[in-house]
């Protein structure tokens, strides 16, 4: 996989910032394409249109070429939470405040393009439905031509569960590395098991089939989709303010992240790939007394290429350009299912697969592949994993969490700490060979209602290659019968690993906990994205005020 030095696309001059996306345009036999708006110092605004499958790159406010893979905001930044779907307004470019208004002279080309207006109890925010779904969907470009071209996810692989374990085969036209990446496992695993978001998927489709127009012999687009429901979701953004009587007035150019999206209900979902192979050599003589092969330097994709179609054949290179985060309410569980082991004949040579580096190249393409195509195929990878808070510290916040929650609620709260049980969990019952705690809350909202929740303490586990990981596990939040019974069950449940079932320990056992309470929620924890550790409080204690609330 590449990392940046220097990436750029070929025809857009360097120091270019890309300002806002426009209409789409088709003409016959060709794909859809874009209409990017850009602004530089020497050349002013101008307009370039660009191929749908470039999309995952078309970050507003991105200055081209690309030097790095941070996530680096530009412009105003804040965290809020969105409120209900319903509330927010479906306006046009032309209904921005004037301050907000950009590329006065092209502004007549995008004037009716589509935002949401979200209003706040302080400001209100100006959101592009492109950008909605560039933020959700696009972070591939075979992701996009599925959503584009088919509407729906057949061409992107298969999803099938039952008794609470899913079960993905990706298709071979998603790179195998896809499989290795565990934002793109969670990713894959809310597209194909959440119902609601695979329609939104599908909106994309259906809404350019309802409402594309022909204009001068091409059919012309302005973007438009069906979001899921993202009501109470926390939204990292960047953009920049309005002026003078303006300056509550919020332009979103780029969503950085969101967090709160509800996860599907499984316990665990084990990912698949056709291509996922190790082939062995049968020994033949000479073999030991032969040489490696010299390994091949990494490759070096310093440009797309927006007009060469890329060559047919599955190897590709991917390329790593981190700039979103999607972030759950419960982490889903996903794995990479044992690769297939098979035999080569004797007297064949292995050839390269995807898992390994080809030759350095200079210019690659990140459209469909095709048989005449002569230069390297790509795709890119725009997930970032998302930044938690330390774990250490997320027994103390729940604790400040709960007396925020007592103080501005009036809610009688108590609760307790405990050693986690020690199960069939190997070490996870420790914590730097100490007993790991637990917190253990009831909340008594009204004189018939106790809500419990229950917090598990955290560490960071120490990987095979020597790095380190943060351990994610949400707050729980149920109803129950009694306050003593369950809630040590379902502790005893989540020490202990299930191989029948291909349960870890340290994971919350959805069917059992479905099985043993009335009502339950999930609680994401707060990252750091978020500004400072008051805002984090304040934004968690409103999240589980309003879980308690809906309880």
């Amino acid at each position: 996989m590449t990392d940046i030095e220097e990436i750029g696309i070929r025809g857009i001059p360097k120091e270019s910032k890309l300002l806002i996306l426009g209409d789409w345009y088709k003409k016959p036999g060709e794909g859809w394409r874009v209409v990017c708006y850009f602004y530089n110092h020497k050349l002013g605004h101008f307009r370039q249109p660009l191929p749908i499958d470039l999309l995952p790159v078309l970050t507003p406010g991105t200055i081209f070429p690309r030097t790095s893979t941070e996530n680096k905001a530009q412009g105003w930044t804040e965290t809020f939470k969105l409120p209900e779907r319903s509330s927010w307004q479906k306006v046009c470019f032309k209904d921005l405040p004037v301050s907000l208004k950009r590329a006065d002279e092209f502004f007549d080309q995008f004037e009716d393009g589509f935002l949401y207006r979200i209003e706040t109890n302080k400001k209100v925010f100006w959101l592009p439905l492109i950008e909605v779904a560039r933020m959700l969907f696009f972070h591939s470009s075979e992701v996009v031509r599925a959503a584009i071209n088919q509407g729906n996810t057949w061409q992107l692989g298969r999803a099938w569960s039952k008794d609470w374990v899913g079960e993905v085969e990706l298709s071979s036209n998603v790179s195998v590395r896809y499989i290795n990446s565990l934002q793109y496992r969670k990713f894959f695993t809310w597209l194909f098991f959440d119902t609601a978001v695979e329609s939104s998927f599908g909106s994309i489709h259906r809404e350019i089939n309802l409402h594309s127009r022909v204009v001068e012999e091409a059919d012309r687009w302005t973007f438009d989709f069906i979001p899921p429901d993202l009501s109470h979701c926390e939204m990292s953004i960047a953009g920049f303010t309005g002026r003078d009587s303006e300056e509550n007035e919020v332009y979103i150019r780029e969503i950085r992240s969101i967090s709160g999206l509800k996860s599907p209900n499984l316990d665990v979902v084990y990912f698949s790939h056709p291509d996922d192979d190790v082939w062995l050599e049968k020994e033949r003589e000479g073999d030991n007394d032969k040489t490696e092969k010299a390994s091949k330097p990494p490759v070096n994709i310093r440009e797309l290429d927006p007009e060469t179609k890329p060559n047919a054949g599955r190897k590709r290179h991917v390329i790593r350009l981190g700039r979103s985060g999607l972030n759950f309410d419960v982490e889903p569980d996903t794995r990479r299912s044992p690769r297939q082991v098979k035999a080569l004949p004797p007297e064949t040579e292995s050839t390269l697969d995807d898992l390994e580096e080809q030759s350095p190249e200079e210019l690659a393409s990140l459209q469909q592949g095709n048989d005449k195509g002569k230069i390297p195929r790509a795709d890119v990878d725009t997930l970032d994993p998302p930044a938690h808070l330390e774990a250490p510290e997320k027994i103390r916040f729940f604790k400040a969490m709960l007396l925020n929650l007592e103080q501005e609620h009036g809610w009688k709260i108590d609760s307790h700490m405990g050693d986690v049980p020690r199960m069939r969990c190997r070490s996870q019952h420790l914590v730097a060979g100490r007993p790991r705690r637990y917190c253990h809350a009831f909340v008594k909202r009204d004189e018939s209602t106790i809500i419990q929740l229950l917090e598990i303490e955290l560490s960071s586990k120490v990987k095979k290659d020597g790095t380190t990981e943060p351990e994610s596990l949400s707050t729980l939040l149920f109803r129950a019968p009694d306050t003593t019974v369950t809630f040590q069950g379902i502790l005893d449940e989540l020490m202990m690993a299930n191989k029948d079932e291909g349960l870890n320990a340290m994971s919350w056992k959805r069917k059992y906990i479905a099985q043993n309470t009335s009502v339950r929620e999930y609680l994401g924890h707060p990252d750091n994205k978020i500004k400072s550790e008051q805002d984090a409080l304040e934004s968690w204690v409103a999240r589980a005020a309003e879980k308690v609330i809906g309880m």
